[in-house]
């Protein structure tokens, strides 16, 4: 069972509070409620107090769109519904057992089960690199030309050290960002031209009925469904901010940092806008940054603060 601290109960009543809408989520402490398991994923307990039973992936070995777990089909429909013109996607993931994952997807969603010959459209996907793609009533491929630095970051480096992250998407009609440890990794904009536009997904979200936790590749691209670990997986009518996003992170990891078992083993900080300065905090000039602390056990904290001098 996971262990609840006060203060991490507090914040997380803060966050579901601001973030509108939970349209699904799942702690994976009951099994896999209300969700299917496709393949040979499994259940299994992690032995930490944080993190109890988590959703193992293709747990039974690897292969294409054959492993994951099909979440109910009325989320993207509730969502049209609500008429909010946000959304957003978050879990926390770890590398699990995964082999050759750099193109594999960490969540999909058709409008049907995949074909011998694979997927079609509708259809979004959020990639293990870091990128997405949304075909649903207009679509994006979101390039670099679309990227607010005009150029995607493409990477799986956050998710090889085989630790814990907090992955969050969020999309708006306007924009679409991907976020690792509260950290955001690509932000796109979104002018609502075709090529450009990823409003469909709240116009004609109930035609998203098969979506995936956990792989089943895009198109007849032939990459494996990933053998990565899941928890708290929570989709939101809502765009979180990156101060929720990183309050939900604090909820989740606030443990005794002096003891044994959370000693740190490194920390590196980074701008607010995620570029990564270094490790040596006597080296930054004064001003605003995220310090991401990597602790013993493998978890990983993303904390701001201020340097004033």
């Amino acid at each position: 069972m996971k262990k609840i601290y006060t203060i991490a109960f507090a914040l997380f009543a803060f966050v579901s509070m601001q973030a509108q809408t939970v349209l699904y989520s799942n702690t994976f402490e009951s099994g896999v409620g209300d969700a299917t398991i496709v393949g040979n994923g499994a259940i299994e307990a992690t032995g930490n107090s944080k993190y109890g039973n988590v959703f193992h992936n293709a747990a039974g070995g690897q292969a294409i769109r054959t492993n994951y777990l099909l979440l109910p089909n009325t989320i993207f429909a509730n969502l049209q519904t609500s008429g909010i013109k946000e959304v957003t996607i978050a879990f926390w993931v770890n590398k699990g057992t995964a082999v050759d994952y750099y193109w594999t997807p960490v969540f999909s969603a058709y409008g049907a089960a995949p074909l011998s010959t694979g997927n079609t459209w509708p259809m979004m996907v959020l990639q293990s690199r870091l990128v997405a793609q949304v075909n649903c009533a207009g679509w994006t491929d979101l390039l670099d030309a679309d990227n607010v630095n005009a150029l995607n970051t493409a990477s799986t480096t956050w998710i090889d050290d085989a630790a814990w992250h907090y992955y969050t998407a969020t999309f708006t009609e306007t924009s679409v960002k991907v976020y690792v440890d509260g950290v955001i990794k690509n932000a796109w904009n979104c002018n609502g031209t075709d090529g450009h536009t990823v409003n469909g997904l709240f116009s004609n979200g109930s035609l998203l009925t098969y979506i995936c936790l956990g792989g089943n590749q895009a198109w007849n691209w032939g990459d494996p469904d990933p053998a990565y670990l899941f928890d708290d997986v929570t989709i939101y009518s809502g765009a979180l901010t990156q101060t929720q996003i990183q309050t939900n992170i604090t909820a989740k990891i606030t443990t005794d940092i002096n003891s044994v078992e959370n000693s740190i083993q490194k920390q590196e900080f980074f701008t607010l806008n995620g570029i990564y300065m270094n490790t040596d905090f006597n080296k930054l000039a004064p001003g605003m940054y995220i310090n991401k602390t990597t602790y013993q056990n493998g978890e990983v904290k993303s904390t701001k603060f201020t340097k004033t001098k």
